[in-house]
């Protein structure tokens, strides 16, 4: 069953997905042919674990995704475009969600389980590739590298460190001239790395919100807090903070690099803007906690809200501007919904840690479940440092959306209700082995600060039958 749907089973099927690209060309997206409407080219810009909330057009008072005056920036892009208020991803990891997004699939199902798996499962890049599109990628996350299972269905792919990430928009410019100049369809990739930890921001955006003498947002800094949230004060919260969205404004700023010069390259060959010719989608693969809990500032252990709640804003042909969408979107919906014009009606969306920590969003209310009752949590870094998830709480959005306050006691039938679509869900996964090879160095994932395991526990959610126990 595919990710944040009970009505989706056709995803993980690579005949019915092309089906869904077929019925995509028909809709223009792809194009069917010379008498058929125009192809329009893709365009996705993911920002690595930029939590939706620190954007002003999700109520951060800093302008942290640029000027909305200026084309490109991601303020722009939300003015021009459709912003989804409630969007939701399958984990707190780079792998496994961004390999949702390009197959439809759950982490269980595609393989790329962590970030030391690989994604197994066809994507909608090779789909795309398949019906003679140019593909392009560059991403400054080495986690995701050739071997992680992304980079098939991509013409080039190029993995960037993260001290060269700004020159991700320099790049693909350069690989996107021809495709523009000559009308044949694209899609591009763009992976900026900037918000994830350390929260170092470049010296071009350094003292925006922060006083450069203070600490800095180091892996020891972020651990010493998570060890000690004593220590946690709201000065060194609220300097941690300013960091972090230091360096959303440096990816923000990149972003724009990047759509500026494809709009001036599309002007240049006499086609228009880039709005003009090409759907552009701006996403995250999950958030940070930045504090929330525990003292804990990155995202690896968390399924809370400020994680799994990302951004997303789509604009280009046939988007009206200044739309905002209340309804829920699952992230491995979005391409499936751009691709058939339809991904299927969403009731209900699912989140997990490896298969042994879980969390159900339907309307305002949130379940998370822990089937073991463990009290350590996750095993992330600091890995001394437990961060507990109870056996079963009930959340409210409305009132409570950083989910902190349990009201499962409360609200009974909500909880025997969202613990029967967790085991529906489940039961309607196909489970897979994860990915191998690993396709990662143990060394890299060390240095972006989880050095994980390849361990798992699946531990099934409660049988529905059974409920709270």
């Amino acid at each position: 069953m595919g990710i944040g749907s009970l009505h989706l089973p056709f995803l993980g099927d690579a005949s019915l997905m092309r089906g869904l690209l077929l019925v995509g060309m028909c809709l223009g997206l792809v194009g069917c042919g010379e008498s058929a409407a125009p192809r329009w080219d893709l365009v996705l810009v993911s920002v690595d674990t930029l939590r939706a909330d620190r954007l002003p057009f999700y109520g951060s008072p800093r302008a942290t995704a640029g000027n909305p005056e200026d084309l490109g920036s991601p303020a722009w892009l939300a003015k021009q475009g459709s912003v989804w208020e409630n969007c939701w991803a399958p984990a707190g990891k780079t792998l496994p969600s961004l390999g949702t997004f390009w197959t439809g699939l759950d982490p269980l199902e595609h393989g790329g389980l962590s970030n030391r798996h690989a994604v197994l499962r066809r994507s909608f890049a090779e789909e795309l590739q398949s019906g003679g599109f140019a593909t392009h990628a560059a991403v400054a996350n080495l986690s995701l590298g050739p071997l992680c299972g992304l980079a098939k269905g991509f013409d080039s792919y190029a993995v960037l460190a993260r001290e060269r990430e700004p020159q991700i928009p320099g790049h693909l410019l350069a690989k996107a001239r021809s495709s523009i100049s000559n009308g044949s369809p694209l899609l591009l990739w763009a992976h900026f790395m900037a918000p994830h930890q350390p929260y170092s921001p470049p010296s071009s955006v350094a003292g925006q919100w922060t006083d450069p003498a203070g600490p800095p947002g180091s892996h020891e800094i972020l651990a010493g807090v998570h060890r000690k949230p004593e220590t946690l004060t709201s000065e060194l919260k609220g300097h941690l903070r300013g960091l972090y969205d230091e360096e959303v404004l440096a990816a923000s700023l990149w972003v724009q690099e990047l759509l500026q010069g494809l709009d001036s390259m599309y002007r240049s060959s006499g086609r228009g803007g880039l709005l003009d010719n090409a759907v552009v989608v701006f996403f995250s693969d999950h958030g940070e906690e930045l504090g929330d809990r525990h003292g804990y500032f990155p995202h690896a252990k968390s399924l809370y809200s400020g994680v799994i709640r990302v951004p997303l804003v789509i604009a280009g042909p046939g988007r009206k501007a200044g739309t905002r969408i209340q309804e829920g979107k699952a992230l491995g919906g979005v391409l499936p919904s751009l691709l058939a014009g339809n991904a299927g009606s969403t009731e209900a969306f699912f989140s997990s840690w490896l298969g042994e920590y879980f969390a159900v969003r339907e309307g305002p209310w949130t379940l998370v479940h822990n089937p073991g009752g463990d009290s350590s949590g996750p095993r992330e870094p600091p890995r001394d440092v437990p961060y507990p998830y109870p056996p079963f709480a009930l959340f409210d959005r409305r009132s409570d959306p950083l989910e902190q306050v349990d009201v499962a006691a409360d609200h009974p039938e909500v909880v025997h209700r969202l613990f029967g679509l967790l085991d529906q869900w489940y039961r309607g996964l196909d489970l897979a082995e994860p990915g191998i090879p690993e396709g990662m160095d143990p060394a890299i994932l060390a240095a972006l600060g989880y050095p994980e395991s390849l361990e798992a526990e699946s531990r099934a959610p409660w049988p529905h039958a059974e409920g709270p126990r």
